[in-house]
């Protein structure tokens, strides 16, 4: 191998990799990072390379401001990095190979002593960030994965006897969901998502960020906020980001006044429908659980939310991540 990087900026070279990686999802892709720019982070970009041909990028961001300021991250619960194309992904020299990566590219953008959150990505078990030297704290976290590949019986037999009843109530209340993405439903999705993480005291994304993230994604065919609705009125919401042939469950929010409707899980179940048909093959259904940058239990160890319980009555498969953090 004739491996090199460049952190020049090549979008052709990006998606490339993104286009042949099994593992890419639009949380890897550049028009994610063009909003997080035009919100004033700062890009950070390293693409591999081996005998010219782009086989791997990682790409992270600087943040300026929110609640993460000036600390950088790398990777999410949907796929950490570096991102390769499959012969590189999984081969012999794969684990070196990747962890060269991270290290080149953490000593040209991290200086001590710069925070951050790094995510590896899912293939590699062995990063040499879990090294003392790096002066990492490894935390546990954990996703939740639903194979849209399986029947759709399977699939309705796979949630658990609680959540299919649910299910069946909402449709009795005569309950519908379907993709709403218009700006109306999108300002009523935020008030209640503001409303529900200022009443458990959690951190929020801001107004300005989520709507840039509407506004691009639902325009460029990556992403749908799902509404469920009785008769016209609206109750719960569901913002699905997409890439390639998987989907993600990144934000959710409902008028905890409706909750007896039942929406959220007629919402899920209708969705779960729908991409399987359009030929989607895995959901991730993100967290189940808050994370802070002082834990350091293992997940069996660790309750498990609310939301988390919800999530898991529709038959996910739980996969325990882990990430290297510095603050």
């Amino acid at each position: 191998m004739q491996i090199t990087f460049s952190s020049v900026v090549n979008r052709d070279d990006w998606n490339y990799v993104l286009q042949h990686a099994e593992l890419a999802n639009v949380f890897h892709s550049p028009e994610y990072f063009d909003i997080q720019t035009a919100l004033g982070h700062k890009l950070l970009y390293s693409c591999c390379y081996d005998g010219g041909e782009p086989v791997g990028v990682i790409v992270g961001i600087r943040n300026d401001s929110g609640y993460h300021q000036d600390i950088i991250e790398i990777g999410t619960k949907s796929g950490g990095l570096p991102v390769m194309i499959p012969r590189y992904d999984q081969t012999p020299e794969a684990k070196e190979l990747k962890n060269r990566f991270i290290e080149k590219f953490i000593r040209q953008y991290f200086q001590p002593p710069q925070r951050f959150i790094f995510y590896p990505c899912f293939h590699l078990d062995d990063c040499l960030l879990a090294d003392p030297s790096w002066q990492c704290m490894q935390q546990y976290d954990s996703t939740l994965f639903l194979d849209l590949q399986l029947e759709e019986n399977t699939l309705w037999m796979g949630l658990n006897g609680k959540c299919r009843n649910a299910v069946r109530y909402a449709q009795r209340q005569g309950v519908t969901a379907r993709i709403a993405n218009e700006l109306p439903y999108f300002e009523r999705f935020y008030h209640f998502y503001k409303e529900i993480r200022t009443k458990r005291n959690t951190k929020y994304i801001g107004y300005e960020e989520l709507r840039m993230k509407f506004d691009a994604f639902t325009r460029n065919g990556l992403a749908d906020l799902w509404v469920a609705f009785l008769d016209e009125m609206p109750l719960a919401y569901a913002f699905i980001w997409k890439y390639k042939r998987m989907i993600n469950f990144v934000y959710g929010s409902s008028d905890d006044g409706t909750w007896s409707y039942k929406p959220n899980n007629l919402i899920q179940w209708e969705l779960i429908k729908y991409y399987k048909q359009q030929g989607y093959t895995l959901y991730n259904m993100w967290g189940i659980r808050n994370m802070n940058f002082s834990e350091t239990r293992p997940p069996a160890e660790r309750e498990i939310e609310g939301y988390g319980k919800f999530k898991l009555s529709f038959g996910a498969e739980l996969r325990d991540l882990v990430r290297y953090v510095r603050v």
